[in-house]
């Protein structure tokens, strides 16, 4: 019964004193828990903190609703063509990449292959990577099998060839995908929560008296931290702040991610080595605060194993890990450990966002599996573009609230074992708006520190301003776009770009500059997007070259229903059927509609989600009779259901109903077809409107214990007509 009332059991202090059988005294074990029965009123009311309540998972749908899909294949293509003229020499280049797929009940099989030919060398087809995959509901996992890759979040990731089992954290509800804090307090009242990040309010919602308990808050960024408000039922209000800041490998507490992988290392070259191996990782959520994490990789004369965890300190989220490796390419012993430090955290005082990212090698012998695999060939060894020492990556990003706008800057520095010197990068913009200007300057640093430390720097600064040329969101834009290098290059253009003819679904582009290698250029462009693809064509010219180009996108699907064309497919999609109509429009969707199948691609869908699907009625025409506009569709990773919708097409008509005595038809009688299937109900004025899927017939209507017949001829259609008005005799 308790557990009927929204009572979590396990939550319940436990008392051996008393027998099984006895009756539970809420009161007694539950401080602030209260019941108050009134006789009078026959009314029973329980009052029971919410700690102690069971708690829906936000975004969580039942396995039993997840749809497997049906069988279907599909090509997901995207080709990019051009000619180029430079200096009388004449050269052509054509690209086509695709991504094929078939679905066979739970599985799914897919390609992603490339067909390559240019002016100088032949017609070229090459697949790059072929598997099939599907879900393990009862492990909340995808098993994969073929040429996949290994997770990365505690080992690089490796291209091989075998077999895969990793967590998918889709199939979790919100609460559990993400890291986020539980925030605990006490309500002396029926009190409102409310919970807000960066002034933004993330959650709010009624506890009853004694202590509260709030799991499902998802910040909208991975660090700053919570003010919480408990509004009290008198209008008190107490507040507290909670210190909150993550990391993507944090989890939640008590969550478990894993990946499992075994095969042979593809390293994407046939004189190269793939030696079998397994790799092994585990992420576990060990308290609100902590999350430990770890792995193993075997391989012949390989392993390197990993061990760290990550915090969610008062002063931000910081993560250690060490891995150990010892490698024996040509039976000589190598062993070395690797110390990865990361941090992250926002200051709310000042709305600074702070990532700090260290990695150290501490010796030149540590290697991972993929530098292993390149040792085992001479040859690539001596190439070998660098074995990292250790590296140092920032980024900062200051909001200006005063000046609306915001200051990132980015920076890494680099050092190797076998390299003399080291590299650093270094990015920082500024990006801000005054009125409707939009401006931007931004500066990039590129060093590389050779042998006695000399120093070979390049460096470039931008700027860029963006005009619009009106107030509506389909308004013209002006742009302006300035770049210089450190040897003084430049490039400036000016651009004017928009849609055409007010078409949100086709723009156009020009720009017009200078170089101050290749002189004055110009170049323009036009792209559209319909519901079977996106295509775009271009034309630029200079001093001496002048190049076109063309490019599309989009899908081919071949079901049950036939073969439809669509737009760039998601790796989850689906079907929206809607018999024997044409054109019918989807909401949401930038000009998806049914095509003369009745058939219609939706390019994306949210997989173990929730996916609402609905109908432009508008566009259906009154010929058109639907039982419902909205449906829902919730998709295994990978699947393609079959969103129906059920429809009557034929011709919308206004009977005016007259008994053979010239008297009207009583209001509320039901007029049927010659089947007995209900069509209308008659009005004051004795008159009907009927979808009808003849041309000519007999209505039958029924009143009380009366009926009668009226037949009925249609004249022929009138497109300028919404329906139909004729007068019949109902005998």
């Amino acid at each position: 019964m308790l557990q009927g009332f929204g009572l979590d059991l396990s939550r319940l202090p436990v008392d051996t004193t008393q027998p099984d059988q006895a009756c539970f005294d809420l009161p007694g074990r539950v401080e602030f828990a209260r019941v108050d029965y009134q006789p009078a009123a026959l009314r029973l009311t329980i009052s029971v903190p919410q700690a102690f309540m069971s708690r829906g998972t936000r975004g969580y749908v039942s396995p039993e609703l997840w749809e497997q899909g049906e069988t279907a294949g599909f090509i997901n293509y995207n080709f990019n063509g051009s000619r180029r003229r430079n200096k009388g020499l004449e050269t052509d280049q054509y690209y086509l990449g695709l991504r094929n797929g078939l679905n066979l009940g739970a599985w799914r099989l897919r390609n992603e292959s490339s067909v390559v030919r240019s002016s100088d060398r032949p017609l070229r087809y090459r697949s790059n990577r072929t598997f099939a995959q599907r879900d393990i509901t009862a492990l909340k996992s995808q098993f994969t099998v073929g040429e996949t890759f290994t997770d990365s979040q505690v080992f690089d990731s490796v291209r091989f060839q075998g077999a895969a089992l990793a967590s998918d954290d889709g199939m979790l509800s919100d609460s559990e995908r993400a890291y986020a804090p539980v925030i605990r307090g006490i309500a002396e009242t029926n009190a409102t929560v409310e919970v807000r990040q960066n002034g933004f309010l993330l959650y709010s919602g009624s506890v009853s008296p004694g202590p509260f308990e709030i799991t499902d808050i998802y910040p909208s960024g991975s660090n700053g931290d919570l003010s919480v408000s408990v509004i009290e039922a008198d209008g008190r209000v107490r507040s507290f702040t909670q210190a909150y800041a993550s990391l993507p490998i944090m989890v939640p507490s008590g969550s478990l991610r894993y990946s499992l992988a075994i095969g042979q290392v593809d390293s994407n070259d046939e004189l190269q080595a793939s030696p079998g191996f397994t790799s092994a990782a585990l992420i576990y959520g060990l308290s609100e605060l902590i999350t430990g994490f770890g792995g193993v990789q075997l391989a012949e004369d390989y392993q390197a194993a990993n061990l760290g965890a990550g915090v969610n300190t008062g002063l931000g989220a910081v993560s250690l890990d060490v891995t150990r490796s010892v490698s024996q390419p040509d039976q000589q012993s190598r062993s070395g450990q690797s110390l990865r430090v990361r941090y992250a955290n926002t200051l709310d005082v000042t709305d600074t966002t702070l990532a700090v990212a260290g990695y150290r090698y501490s010796t030149e012998q540590y290697r991972t599996l993929s530098q292993h695999v390149s040792d085992t060939d001479p040859q690539r060894r001596v190439t070998s573009t660098g074995l990292a020492r250790d590296r140092l990556e920032l980024s900062v990003t200051q909001i200006l609230p005063a000046q609306a706008a915001s200051l990132s800057l980015t920076a890494s520095e680099q050092r190797y074992w076998n390299l003399p010197g080291k590299t650093r990068q270094l990015y920082l913009s500024y990006n801000a708006a005054w009125h409707t200007v939009n401006y931007s300057l931004s500066i990039e640093r590129n060093e590389d520190f050779g042998r006695d430390s000399d120093a070979s720097t390049d460096h470039r600064i931008a700027l860029s301003v963006t005009v619009p040329l009106g107030s509506s969101p389909g308004s013209s834009r002006l742009s302006f776009n300035v770049v210089r290098d450190s040897s003084g290059d430049y490039n400036a253009q000016a651009g004017l770009n928009g849609q055409v003819l007010g078409n949100r679904d086709t723009f156009y582009s020009v720009q017009a500059g200078n170089d101050s290698n290749s002189g004055s250029f110009g170049a323009g462009k036009i792209n559209t997007t319909t519901g079977f693809g996106r295509f775009e064509a271009g034309y630029s010219q200079g001093q001496d070259y002048d190049a076109f180009t063309l490019s599309a996108a989009g899908s081919l699907v071949a079901h049950a229903g036939g073969v439809n064309l669509g737009q760039t497919l998601g790796e989850t999609f689906a079907l929206v059927q809607v018999p024997d109509v044409s054109g019918a429009r989807l909401k949401s969707y930038t000009n998806v509609a049914t095509a003369a199948n009745g058939y219609a691609v939706l390019p994306y869908a949210q997989a173990y989600r929730t996916n609402w699907v609905s109908l432009d009625t508008r566009q259906l025409g009154a010929d058109v009779d639907l039982d419902n506009a909205i449906t829902q569709v919730v998709p295994r990773r990978g699947a393609m259901p079959v969103v129906r919708f059920k429809a009557a097409v034929g011709r919308r008509v206004q009977f005016e109903l007259v008994r053979a005595d010239g008297s009207k038809v009583p209001l509320g009688a039901s007029v049927e077809d010659e089947q007995g299937r209900a069509l209308a109900v008659v009005d004051p004025g004795s008159q009907a409107l009927v979808l009808s899927d003849q041309d000519s017939g007999s209505l039958s209507v029924r009143w009380s214990d009366q009926r009668c017949q009226a037949a009925f001829v249609l004249p022929p259609r009138d497109p300028a007509r919404a329906y139909e008005r004729i007068r019949v005799v109902c005998r």
